[in-house]
């Protein structure tokens, strides 16, 4: 091979080089960038994450930052003690994620985001709820935290309904208590039926510890849970 092939072939190398590292550049800039959500039922906080990865084959390359985001009904709740104080390592659940241009995609504990960062014009719809409802609020956070921690969120929907009632801080307790038992039988009902035994039987554990006396759930502990 001739000096000026050798040459030729050097630049060209080099260029094809250049641009693979310039298409993977971009190819990671605009498909690998990831961020998301995170919620922590245990401490009531929420945090966002970002990262990058290589697509794909989803191999992380360089640090999560993390940014807080905690909506202030959350940290009213935390901090006028609506729930117990959190000790320990704190547990995060995600709430919602999206890789490159791709729309966000929520996970379940976007249910319990949504309602604590609703707005009732520029308040904080919940914030204002509990400060107006303190015998109510007593009651009904510790139940939200409860199934957060669980990750049952979709559990979640028609208690905030119902909290909306006009009611005293017991019937709202009855009210609670009464949804909650239905639909944990149908939950564990349905688990079962998805052919889902390990999570229907851990699901009943719960129920009964929460409901000990309640006939339909005793009814489910069979053999063949």
């Amino acid at each position: 091979m001739t000096r000026k092939n050798r040459t030729v072939k050097r630049w060209f190398v080099g260029i094809s080089s250049l641009v693979v590292i310039v298409v993977v550049f971009f190819v990671i800039r605009g498909q690998g960038y990831v961020e998301g959500v995170e919620f922590s039922p245990t401490h009531f906080q929420k945090r966002n994450f970002s990262f990058y990865e290589i697509p794909l084959i989803h191999s992380q390359i360089t640090p999560i930052i993390r940014t807080s985001a905690t909506p202030r009904t959350a940290t009213y709740v935390r901090q006028t003690g609506l729930i117990p104080a959190a000790y320990g390592p704190t547990d995060w659940h995600l709430v919602s994620i999206s890789w490159g241009l791709s729309a966000s995609k929520p996970a379940d504990a976007q249910l319990l985001v949504d309602q604590l960062e609703l707005q009732a014009g520029s308040s904080d719809y919940w914030r204002d709820w509990s400060k107006d409802h303190p015998q109510q609020a007593k009651i009904f956070w510790p139940t939200i935290q409860k199934l957060a921690i669980r990750e049952l969120y979709m559990l979640m929907p028609p208690l905030f309904e119902i909290a909306q009632n006009d009611q005293s801080a017991e019937d709202l307790d009855k009210a609670i208590k009464e949804r909650l038992q239905e639909d944990y039988f149908q939950l564990i009902q349905d688990m079962r039926g998805a052919n889902k035994p390990e999570l229907a039987r851990e699901l009943l554990l719960e129920a009964l510890s929460d409901f000990p006396g309640n006939q339909p759930l005793q009814s489910l502990q069979q053999p063949a849970d």
